[in-house]
């Protein structure tokens, strides 16, 4: 007889039992850990200590090789068995559950891709895993390193020479050590879902470490702080691709570097990252500008910014030039020299390991504070008026002219962007004149097309003209000419549109899910694509917000699987669902509440004003906050509302 379930082989079952797990590593380690002396001293002391707690976890290959066979069992088992799953578990899940967040991002991407052959510059094809690897190596290896040569030759001399006089100092035992408290603390906020580094070690197996075990990293840190060393073992990155939307798949170039670092390294990293945000953040040292990476900061802050200063300048008609530089794989080319390496792996073929010689480390927490420190020394303009805007590696300009003519009166901006254009290649940083973009904004009742001509002038960044453009994406937010904000709704509820009919099968009339799940996908997958940053643009006209609700209201509709005739103020109350322009007040109020206890004095200069008259002519973002509500809002608000099957 076969077998019972049609042909098909039956599969076994295997499960971790990681408390067991725990118990076996304490039983192991204990013996060889009775060895190691607790005041590790020396850089030497450390590798021995690393080394033979490797050897103590994983004692024998065959014992490593055959974790890992198990650990690919039961992720096959896994898959398998959210594929079975997948409509009981819509079904059964609240609104509250986490795995809701999972869905979302499960709806919004796309499945796994293999890589095809591939192009290498010579216009030859690899078809080999291994051809592959090496090729999609090289081209990390490349992105990772300074794509042209030194400018400026003094300087990398004078910046090289000081790092070693830096290095070759004493250690300061400065910084506050490593407790084992500490240790246990980030411990148990692993995530065991990340997948492990090339030492095979995941988060899953570390939340089983002894006390003993973590003990001992607790004395291996805190020897790391006194002698400034990172351990080698702990810089070796494993490099997978991840295919960039939109670009053809044969490129090597288009596939992003994601990797996979040792979670006993990314445990140090994390103490690292406490004590450097301490020092940077906690004493002031980041300038203002710079909203990226920092605690109470946004990108909807920064275009917040940009557009206070814009519509003051309204007020007194005078126009706005706005400069935005594309910064090319900033976090790819930060200078250093970490004596860091990598290898790349593609489907089970490694390539050779390869060094980094550029870029902060990939996938590492301490990555976006070094990156920040790394530029923080940009210089602000010294020309007066011209004001910096920085979002990690986001670099905009804005500066407003005396009056409608532009000539003469954007000398200041030219001579601001050639101090960044200086300070960028002072710095190993490369920019790409061509995808950056200039934008010229002013009043007008009507929408305004880009104009070129005699009187505007040529804005340039290292010899290169920087073109003008009629609308610019900055930080998630379209930016027209006329900051009418018309062409952001319509890229939105083009983004919307799209995500509705991807989820057209389980938001539609025939869809078996609950209204309460249907109505919780909507908020996470297309409501949020809507209202992303929308204190920036709520206070747009209502005729163009209408764009929006439209949307909102057909999704009401199909999901209560409603008449035609029954009114969409019925179906908002019967979802729990506020309006779009309800949904964006309330947003507004949140965001602008804490403006008084903001840390950043920027932020709070630009959006310290009173609003104007609801009556005038130039509408700003705190206008919002004392609208009256439209009329479908006071419709579903009102508790007289009856639906009238003649309206």
């Amino acid at each position: 007889m076969g077998p019972p379930d049609g042909g098909r082989p039956i599969r076994i079952r295997k499960i971790t039992k990681w408390k067991r797990v725990s118990t076996v590593l304490e039983e192991i380690d204990t013996p060889n850990l009775n060895s190691i002396s607790n005041d590790i001293a020396s850089t030497d002391e450390i590798d021995s200590a690393i080394a033979l707690r490797r050897a103590s976890a994983y004692p024998t290959p065959e014992y490593r090789s055959r974790a890992r066979a198990l650990q690919h069992e039961v992720k096959a088992r896994v898959r398998e068995f959210r594929n079975e799953s997948w409509s009981d578990l819509m079904e059964e899940i609240k609104p509250s559950h986490k795995a809701f967040w999972a869905v979302t991002k499960a709806l919004k991407t796309e499945g796994y891709t293999p890589i095809p052959p591939l192009k290498k510059p010579d216009n030859s094809v690899v078809i080999d895993d291994a051809e592959i690897a090496e090729c999609l190596a090289d081209s990390i290896e490349t992105q990772c390193s300074h794509a042209s040569p030194p400018h400026d030759i003094a300087h990398i001399s004078r910046i090289e020479e000081e790092v070693l006089q830096k290095t070759s100092l004493e250690p300061k035992d400065d910084l506050a050590p490593v407790s084992l408290s500490e240790v246990q603390t980030l411990v148990q906020s692993l995530n065991t879902r990340k997948a492990p580094g090339l030492d095979g070690i995941s988060n899953k197996a570390i939340k089983c470490f002894s006390i003993t075990l973590l003990s001992l990293l607790v004395a291996i840190f805190n020897a790391c702080l006194k002698n400034c060393y990172f351990p080698p073992p702990r810089k070796e990155a494993e490099v997978i691709g991840i295919h960039k939307s939109g670009k053809p798949r044969d490129l090597p170039a288009n596939y992003r570097p994601i990797s996979l670092l040792s979670g006993l390294g990314k445990l140090f990293e994390k103490i690292l990252k406490t004590r450097l945000s301490d020092h940077l953040l906690g004493k002031g040292l980041i300038m203002d500008e710079q909203f990226g990476f920092r605690p109470a900061h946004s990108c909807p802050q920064q275009v917040l910014r940009l557009i206070e200063y814009v519509s003051e300048d309204f007020e007194t008609e005078r126009s706005t030039v706005a400069v935005f530089f594309d910064v090319a794989k900033a976090f790819d080319r930060v200078w250093h020299a970490a004596n860091r390496h990598f290898t790349f792996r593609h489907e089970r073929t490694h390539s050779t390991r390869r060094l980094i010689r550029a870029g902060v480390p990939q996938s590492s927490t301490l990555s976006p504070l070094l990156y920040t420190a790394y530029t923080n020394d940009i210089p602000r303009p010294s020309s007066s008026g011209v004001q910096l805007a920085l979002f990690a590696d986001d670099t905009a300009l804005f500066y407003g002219s005396r009056n409608r003519s532009t000539r003469f009166t954007l000398l200041p901006l030219p001579r601001a962007i050639d101090e960044l254009g200086q300070w960028f290649r002072k710095w190993r940083i490369e920019v790409n004149p061509d995808k950056s973009a200039a934008i010229q904004v002013k009043y007008g009742k009507i929408r305004s097309r880009l104009i070129v001509d005699k009187n505007t002038p040529n804005l340039k960044m290292l010899d290169a003209n920087i073109p003008w453009q009629r609308n610019y994406k900055y930080l998630g937010v379209t930016l027209d000419k006329n900051l009418h904000f018309r062409d952001h709704i319509e890229r939105v509820r083009n983004t919307a549109l799209f995500y509705k009919a991807r989820l057209g099968a389980m938001l539609g009339r025939k869809s078996k899910l609950s209204r309460r799940n249907k109505g919780t996908i909507y908020k996470m997958c297309i409501r949020t694509v809507m209202t992303y940053a929308s204190p920036v643009f709520a206070h747009a006209a209502p005729k163009a917000l209408h764009r929006l609700q439209v949307i909102q209201n057909k999704f009401c509709r199909a999901a209560t699987d409603a008449h035609w005739c029954v009114r969409n103020s019925i179906l908002h109350r019967d979802l729990e669902l506020p309006t779009i322009s309800k949904y964006t007040k309330d947003a507004s109020k949140r965001f602008f509440d804490i403006v008084g206890s903001h840390p950043n004095a920027l932020f709070c200069a630009a959006v310290d004003y009173r609003p104007p008259h609801p009556t005038h002519l130039i509408r700003r973002p705190r206008n919002v906050l004392t609208d009256p509500p439209d009329a479908l809002t006071a419709a579903v608000e009102s508790p007289n509302d009856v639906n009238d099957t003649h309206d």
